[in-house]
């Protein structure tokens, strides 16, 4: 183990969190009989969950890794969690009962304003760095995209999306989706490293540290692709796309 990797300890906490909502949601599935289709869903997300933290556990690995890692969470994971949930449950969550939570997580432009925020902060230098320095940092990090993304995903999907019109979703959304987009490109065609940390660094797969930043830019634009299909999907379809919507 290196200074900047994850011990036993971070691994297991994952791991029991992970175990957690996945027992937690084989309970409410089976209560409510949602389908093995649903379950698959969400049983993928925790996979996936698991193997986000792998790239995690040891930032300077690989800078690819580590912001593969972290899209994975916040734009692979993210909508197959709320997909594992059926648009009949995720409608309750909009219920009065459920109002103390929801005004907040599944408010559109919380939601919005969570994602973009954390899409540019999360990117700065500085911050950006100090997850770098101190592998403590990254599983944090990690937690925040995955709520965020948690968050603007449940605006594009039915049940839990709060802007009444699709096409006005989908063009909040696709909005919402560029600042991300644009660090991707600031990635991959940057001349230079951005990040100090790694000029020193041998990257996982013998690449230059301007070639690995050039990757994970490449890694950030393909796992966001998703969410701008999507809303360009609600914003050119409209509400003719409401049928069979998921």
């Amino acid at each position: 183990m290196t200074p900047t990797s994850w011990g036993a300890g971070a691994w297991g906490g994952w791991a029991l969190g992970v175990l957690t909502v996945l027992a937690g949601y084989a309970w409410l599935a089976w209560r409510g009989s949602w389908g093995a289709g649903r379950a698959a869903l969400f049983a993928a997300g925790c996979a996936s969950t698991l193997a986000a933290a792998w790239g995690l556990h040891d930032p300077l690995q690989s800078m690819s890794a580590y912001a593969a890692a972290l899209m994975l969470l916040g734009q692979g994971v993210s909508p197959l969690l709320l997909l594992g949930v059926p648009v009949r449950a995720r409608t309750t969550w909009r219920e009065p009962n459920q109002r103390w939570w929801a005004r907040w997580l599944i408010d559109p432009w919380v939601a919005v304003s969570v994602f973009v925020l954390l899409t540019l902060a999360l990117n700065l230098p500085g911050l950006f760095e100090s997850a770098l320095a101190n592998a403590v940092f990254s599983a944090p990090i990690g937690v925040l995209l995955l709520i965020g993304g948690l968050m603007m995903w449940a605006q594009l999907l039915d049940g839990s999306r709060g802007i009444r019109r699709r096409w006005l979703a989908g063009l909040v959304g696709w909005l919402a989706s560029l600042p991300m987009m644009l660090v991707a490109a600031v990635w991959v065609w940057s001349p230079r490293v951005l990040y100090m940390p790694y000029l020193d660094v041998l990257c996982l797969w013998n690449l230059s540290p301007l070639q690995d930043q050039h990757y994970a830019g490449l890694a950030m634009f393909v796992a966001g692709l998703p969410l701008q299909l999507r809303a360009a999907w609600m914003l050119i379809m409209g509400d003719a796309s409401t049928q069979g919507s998921p």
